[in-house]
């Protein structure tokens, strides 16, 4: 018996274009994604010829290394 998986399901391996990971992961300007490849400070991505990709996942891991607690930040 094969299991259905509905077409909304979200795996942290799917590939996004930049602009799929603008829209459902990381709402920056596709400016802001090109700039951050070219510095070494963006999500981890994928090349792909001359096209770019990124894991959905890398993108949710990469936001949450840069989460932030307040409590720190006071301490400053």
């Amino acid at each position: 018996m094969t299991r259905r998986v509905s077409s909304s399901y979200q795996s942290d391996n799917d590939l996004l274009t930049e602009s799929q990971a603008r829209e459902q992961e990381l709402p920056m300007s596709l400016a802001w994604f090109r700039r951050m490849r070219v510095h070494d400070g963006g999500p981890p991505f994928v090349r792909v010829s001359n096209r770019i990709f990124y894991r959905r996942g890398e993108l949710r891991r990469w936001i949450a290394a840069r989460a932030v607690d307040r409590r720190q930040e006071v301490r400053r």
